[in-house]
């Protein structure tokens, strides 16, 4: 009831101010919440009531296929048929095939030409349909036309128009949350067909009903055009369309001086701007305007991709540089909102082979009308353009040094040359030592060459950002080699690979010193344990077995010593001095061992204990005392204790 009582009152205020805005001439406007419910009422519009068979729906590749999923469990007596293109662009609807495909549906018993569903700016890559054509067709074979696209909305930027120019379309949807930069904004659908009534059949197509178009419009369940109204009331047209104007100038600004980059290639662009201009839209005397840009599709590529020819899969390499320059400026300028589009087809080369023509491969889009919150300054545009022609400088070098990198590696003894098919850098390399031969690798030699190339990966990455370490397994053993990056310059690549080369003769040295060391530690081990082996031997020989017996308490000893007392009776002196020898003047005992690094020899410890012995006693822990502090004793009391002390 409340909305029964408000949208009479302010739907000719609405639908007028949004004519004045866009320069659209309308008989109706819906509102709708979400995009599905505008197709959905459209279609309930427009369908015919005597129809009982299926309406074709004609859409382009790009259509939404959740959209079109939505629609077809909503409205069972539809059914939807792609209309592909392989001339120019897979977006854009072939005239010739549509017409091919309504008249080949004319005859169908089981269904008829219902609706086409056409674009004024695709959704990924922006494109125009050709509306003026297509509304011909529709015309002739009394079939509904319906647009969408941002380029809709572009109309409000003009100053003015002739009041015979409109769209050529039945009805059209603007998604104006996208244009105005204003989130919660409902759809708005013009109805440009002139009709007094509607002819709708319920959901039990049983009852035929006719309503009047304001009263077909009040049934929808979404009020959200009280939001338009206020808006209309509170905002000016320019502060409204500021976003819109914005984007349109950035995408322009960004074409403009893309333009001047060499080998950057901007994918959208057509060499023949009159097609673009808002007479492929409209109706009577259009203007001879070009259409904006919504989005701007670019991509590095060569000029000539023949001279990749020996480097296998050039259009695939093509892509990687593309994906390393999306991370780039991803990465640098998050507030562009930069989308990396995956096998898009176009023209890669200006050729007549259609095979060739419809090349997939890697893009970058940049779409600022899609994107409200991040607001991008020129001064951001301007530093963006220069990093981008920055780096297609590096591009291009690394292009060219991956090209010339198996000839220039050659030249190094100690280096191969590992091919990196899925790798944007240079390429790849491996340092093999002098003493193994690369065609003959067994495994002590493949964990040496592991061992070196870790080391050199460790060393080279602390200093340059352009070395990394890699991987290459196979089903017998996995190899590791040192990947090379991106590269400023041509002549940096030898740079590179002589890096590569000095710090791999380093650590083959430092590996071998490491290698001749372990052996000498290991052999003076060995020396060490044979002298203390033959100390112990001496100083058994010296001291006698009974000297080597634990010691044990006074009652055991007293009865060893008896023992031996009367054994020592019997046994002869020679057999008691194996037993018990007498003590050497020259007593010898175990020392300890050193190694010394420097000259690899083994030294005793003695010195070193000698040495820490006369440290200890040059510094004493007892405090010194003052002579003078030290209080007076008796003489004779000192003298008296001493002469009692002796005594005892």
């Amino acid at each position: 009831h409340v909305k029964a009582s408000v949208l009479p009152k302010y739907q000719t205020e609405i639908v007028q101010w949004c004519e004045n805005l866009f320069h659209i001439n309308c008989n109706a406007l819906l509102c709708s919440t979400y995009y599905s419910e505008t197709f959905q009422r459209v279609i309930r519009y427009a369908s015919k009531s005597n129809q009982l068979k299926k309406g074709i729906i004609y859409i382009p590749i790009d259509f939404d296929p959740n959209l079109k999923i939505d629609l077809t469990a909503s409205l069972p007596n539809i059914k939807f048929e792609h209309i592909s293109n392989n001339v120019s662009y897979e977006d854009l609807i072939d005239i010739n095939q549509l017409e091919e495909f309504i008249q080949r549906d004319l005859n169908d018993t089981q269904s008829y030409p219902f609706m086409v569903i056409a674009n004024a700016g695709s959704s990924l890559l922006g494109h125009c349909d050709q509306l003026t054509r297509i509304n011909k067709i529709c015309g002739h074979y009394n079939i509904w036309l319906h647009v969408i696209g941002d380029l809709l909305g572009s109309m409000a930027l003009l100053p003015s128009i002739k009041d015979n120019v409109n769209i050529n379309c039945d009805s059209l949807t603007i998604d104006i949350m996208k244009l105005f930069g204003i989130q919660n904004l409902p759809y708005l659908t013009f109805f440009l067909q002139p009709t007094t009534g509607v002819k709708q059949i319920d959901d039990n197509k049983t009852l035929v009903t006719t309503h009047p178009l304001y009263d077909f419009i009040l049934h929808s369940p979404s009020i959200s055009f009280l939001s338009v109204w206020s808006i209309s009331q509170r905002c000016s047209h320019d502060t409204i369309l500021s976003h819109m104007k914005q984007s349109f100038d950035l995408t322009n600004l960004l074409i403009k001086n893309l333009k001047d980059i060499k080998r950057l290639r901007i994918l959208n662009e057509d060499n023949d701007q009159e097609v673009y201009t808002y007479q492929r839209i409209c109706s009577g005397d259009a203007s001879n305007q070009s259409l904006p840009k919504p989005v701007v599709i670019f991509r590095y590529e060569p000029d000539d991709l023949s001279e990749l020819a020996t480097m296998g899969d050039s259009n695939g390499y093509i892509d990687l540089l593309n994906l390393w320059l999306f991370d780039k400026l991803s990465q640098q300028y998050p507030k562009m909102n930069l989308e990396l589009l995956k096998s898009v087809h176009f023209q890669i080369l200006k050729s007549d082979n259609i095979d060739l023509n419809q090349t997939a491969a890697h893009a970058i889009r940049f779409a600022p009308l899609e994107h409200l919150l991040d607001n991008i300054d020129p001064n951001d545009m301007q530093s963006f353009i220069e990093d981008i022609q920055c780096y297609t400088e590096i591009l291009l070098a690394t292009m060219n040094g991956r090209k010339n990198l198996a000839s220039i590696v050659s030249k190094y003894e100690n280096l191969i040359c590992i091919p990196m098919p899925q790798w944007a850098g240079v390429g790849a390399v491996r340092y093999i030592p002098n003493m193994i031969n690369p065609s003959e690798t067994n495994q002590p030699s493949t964990a040496e060459i592991n061992t070196i190339q870790a080391e050199l990966a460790r060393q080279l990455q602390s200093n340059d950002s352009a070395f990394s370490l890699g991987v290459e397994a196979d089903e017998h053993d996995s190899m590791f080699y040192l990947r090379l990056g991106m590269i400023r310059k041509s002549e940096d690549l030898d740079v590179l690979l002589q890096k590569v080369l000095n710090a791999g003769k380093e650590t083959e040295a430092s590996l071998k010193y490491v290698e001749d060391m372990a052996e000498k530690i290991r052999t003076g081990i060995e020396k060490v344990q044979r002298d203390l082996k033959n100390e112990d031997l001496q100083l058994l020989a010296q001291e006698g077995l009974l000297r080597q017996l634990p010691l044990i308490s006074s009652d055991y000893l007293l009865n060893y010593e008896s023992f031996l007392f009367s054994l020592s009776v019997f046994i002869t002196l020679d057999v008691m001095s194996w037993w018990s020898p007498t003590p050497s003047t020259s007593m010898l005992g175990k020392k300890g061992r050193s190694f010394d690094l420097n000259s690899g020899r083994i030294e005793s410890t003695e010195d070193t204990y000698v040495y820490r012995m006369q440290v200890k006693k040059q510094s004493p822990h007892a405090p010194m005392h003052n002579n003078n502090d030290i209080t007076p004793t008796n003489t004779n009391t000192v003298e008296n204790a001493t002469e009692s002390n002796t005594k005892q």
